[in-house]
């Protein structure tokens, strides 16, 4: 995979999430979560991108003992935790300034496209999905929790360009999914 952008900070190897429907920035009815992003143990956890699935726990930012965003695991799918999508990277100029990360919950209705899922899944549409492991979304298995369901599946759009580079096509594939689903189990 490359890397795309134009400073170590913005460094990411797959393309941002797109939300194609249902956040509305300027509605406070929408329901999405501010919280900061929770400091990743070097070698341990993996920095939040956008796309990825996020849960909120307490932790530490900057030094800090905090409720905030970690990266969600295969076993947030069993426990039921309220499982978001990270807007942003956390390590986003704005995101480091304000200290803060929104996460789109997926108990509400977004239809989102994001390059982190299981790429090893032969998908199909009205697939469920389910929180994975390493920051993935992967297909929904027996008495797991589903965030939604596939809507579309394949490559983006070849004009999305991020800090001056046009991704390969490897890593412009995404999946397409439909939230509102949260707390369903399979």
């Amino acid at each position: 995979m490359a890397d795309y952008g134009t400073t170590k900070r913005y460094i990411r190897a797959k393309v941002p999430m797109q939300v194609l429907r249902g956040f509305y920035p300027t509605e406070p009815n929408k329901l999405s979560s501010l919280a900061a992003p929770l400091d990743v143990t070097p070698g341990v956890g993996v920095a939040i991108k956008s796309g990825m699935p996020i849960v909120k726990e307490a932790g530490l930012y900057r030094g800090l003992s905090v409720v905030g965003f970690r990266n969600a695991e295969a076993a947030d799918a069993i426990s039921g935790v309220p499982v978001y999508i990270a807007l942003h990277d956390a390590d986003a100029h704005d995101v480091q300034a304000a200290g803060s990360l929104v996460g789109l919950d997926c108990s509400d209705k977004f239809e989102v496209q994001t390059g982190y899922y299981d790429s090893a899944i032969t998908w199909r549409l009205n697939d469920p999905v389910m929180v994975g492991s390493d920051g993935v979304f992967t297909l929904a298995t027996a008495g797991k929790f589903i965030v939604g369901y596939i809507t579309a599946i394949g490559a983006g759009t070849g004009t999305i360009t991020t800090g001056g580079k046009t991704p390969s096509a490897t890593d412009m594939k995404v999946i397409q999914f439909k939230t509102g689903q949260n707390g369903q189990v399979k």
